[in-house]
């Protein structure tokens, strides 16, 4: 069975891989910050723009943490098989809730536009009885 972790080992997992996400978190910050300074300019495709963000945002943080968590609670004395079970179903969830963030923040790209007419190029559509 593979050597358990100790709390400074964790801590500093915990640390790099929050590190490993700063490019996302500062991405996210910055367009909190712009979405939040242009709310009354935006739209109404603000409000999702800010959810996907935010859902990003926190997201830096969530997987680390819950990484680290189940790493100290479940890892210890659960066989190989057992472990590639549980990383995978978390691996899972950390995908489908990053899924999520991009579709709110596809809503957020539609979101108060209105369907525009079709523009009819036919000299006869404009001579329609």
């Amino acid at each position: 069975m593979a050597k358990s972790m100790n709390d400074a080992d964790q801590i500093k997992f915990l640390l790099s891989s929050i590190a490993v996400q700063l490019p996302v978190l500062i991405v996210c910050l910055l367009a909190g910050i712009i979405i939040v300074i242009k709310w009354k300019d935006a739209g109404s495709g603000s409000i999702w723009a800010l959810l996907g963000f935010g859902l990003s945002l926190a997201l830096c943080f969530l997987v680390p943490i819950g990484q680290t968590v189940t790493q100290r609670l479940f890892m210890p004395n659960v066989d190989l098989n057992h472990r590639a079970a549980i990383l995978g179903a978390l691996s899972m969830v950390w995908s489908l809730l990053r899924a999520a963030s991009y579709a709110l923040l596809l809503i957020a790209v539609f979101a108060g536009r209105s369907a525009k007419q079709p523009v009819s190029t036919s000299p006869l559509a404009a001579n329609q009885y």
